[in-house]
């Protein structure tokens, strides 16, 4: 095939890529977008669409036609567990909840043989399946076309799995990105095995990008890569996506109310006692039972769900599952204060929340109850709204009392200056990922 001269050629191995609809695809989306513009053409690698996956095709309206797509079966190797499950359940066993302390011995044997299957086959996670499809198909389209460099993006890790392999093979520049940290698994033999390969994929590639600063420090001191090989990109926002909306307020939010608006995901342990601290400030003042609303909008953990289901919360936590991109930006516009849960320490020492850019675009007053790390950073640097720790469940109480007592626009801090905002958008941020690329490129020529 004859190349582009105007043109250098990336390969984008990505497992999550729309329709898919995980946090992850946004960030790649969107870059692979702005690349186009800045003399690169992407060729998008990613998994085939299967039934059941969680879809939003609207996230690729407007995308550039000229970009390929190609796709790669996935081997479900964890396909059985479900189907295993059921059987187990209809045969009497796994009555019991994981978490409960005193389960049948029958339960605690299928549910120590499950963990100890997914331990040993699932490496480095359960999307190795796809490898071997996703490698055949990268060398495939290498062959078609010669990629001038291979990025990949993880989670999951199957990609960077295949980005070390074409690196190994090919001997194609090769910059792997990493959305989140890789954290350690219990087991000390899974965790070697783990920590061996991390090593070796920070070793072999060209450059390593990760979307905060204590995760790049985390790979520096912990594991001595190069201070020169690592490179920060952070998530961000398409400014796009806020242009051309009506206005209107979202439909989700019922009016005359002051909402507390929680998006996307959240994962165990991360709301800390906010939950809590809210139940405190409700027993203090209940007339706000009929002033406030709390909405997750997106999946809550098992804590949530029962905190919404008590009998002092069930009126003012609101549940609205899944909805698409475009409803979410529109109640995210809506609302009087967005929150942040990042309850993990270890999480909030070395992550950001992607959304955490589409808030401070919003300008709505943030919430973030979390630890200190680079979320902290990021809400304080930009005047964004309060940081309080997960486990004070006074203070929660509090700032809450003096959110609701300020409103909305009276006392409230102000919005992060649209200079510090604009840092974050993607077209910004692709600039920064095709200078990278095109060090690699340059070094290898």
């Amino acid at each position: 095939m004859k190349q582009d001269a105007r043109f250098r050629r990336v390969l984008v191995i990505a497992y999550d890529f729309p329709p898919r609809r995980t946090s992850g695809v946004y960030r790649t989306t969107n870059l692979a977008k702005c690349l186009g513009t800045l003399g690169w053409k992407p060729t998008i690698l990613s998994v085939t669409e299967r039934p059941g996956d969680l879809e939003d095709r609207t996230l690729l309206r407007d995308f550039p036609s000229e970009v390929r797509i190609e796709r790669a079966k996935d081997l479900n190797i964890s396909g059985w567990e479900n189907k295993a499950a059921v059987g187990i359940r209809a045969a009497g066993g796994l009555q019991s909840h994981y978490k409960d302390i005193r389960q049948p011995m029958w339960d605690r044997w299928v549910r120590a043989a499950g963990h100890f299957v997914r331990s040993t086959f699932y490496f480095p996670d359960d999307t190795v399946g796809w490898v071997p499809h996703a490698l055949t198909k990268a060398i495939e389209l290498h062959m078609q076309q010669r990629f001038e460099v291979v990025y990949t993006t993880s989670p999951p890790r199957a990609a960077l799995i295949v980005g070390l392999l074409l690196r190994t093979l090919l001997r194609v520049p090769w910059v792997a990105e990493f959305r989140d940290p890789w954290y350690p698994p219990e087991r000390p033999w899974r965790r070697r095995f783990e920590r061996l390969l991390l090593t070796r994929i920070l070793r072999r590639a060209d450059k390593v990008v990760t979307v905060c600063k204590g995760l790049a420090g985390e790979f520096e001191q912990s594991y001595g890569t190069p201070r020169e090989k690592l490179a920060v990109v952070n998530n961000g926002f398409e400014e796009r996506d806020f242009r051309g909306g009506d206005g209107k307020p979202s439909d989700l939010l019922a009016p005359g109310y002051f909402h507390f608006c929680h998006f996307g995901t959240v994962y165990p342990g991360f709301s800390g006692r906010f939950f809590d601290g809210l139940k405190e400030l409700l027993q203090e003042s209940p007339d706000l039972k009929g002033r406030v609303r709390v909405n997750v909008i997106g999946f809550p953990d098992e804590a949530v769900r029962q905190y919404a289901a008590q009998s002092d919360l069930e009126q003012v936590v609101q549940l609205h599952g899944f909805v698409d991109h475009a409803k979410a930006l529109a109640a995210m516009q809506s609302a009087d204060c967005l929150l942040l849960f990042l309850g993990n320490r270890e999480v909030a020492r070395l992550a950001i929340a992607g959304k955490t850019y589409e808030y401070l675009r919003v300008g709505t007053p943030i919430l973030a109850v979390t630890y200190d790390g680079d979320t902290t950073e990021l809400v304080n640097q930009g005047r964004a709204g309060w940081v309080v720790n997960p486990e004070d469940t006074r203070a929660i109480k509090e700032v809450l009392r003096s959110i609701v007592r300020n409103g909305r626009r009276e006392n409230l801090p102000r919005p992060a200056n649209p200079e510090f905002v604009e840092q974050f958008r993607y077209d910004r941020l692709a600039g920064k990922m095709a200078e990278i690329l095109e060090s690699v490129v340059s070094r290898g020529s």
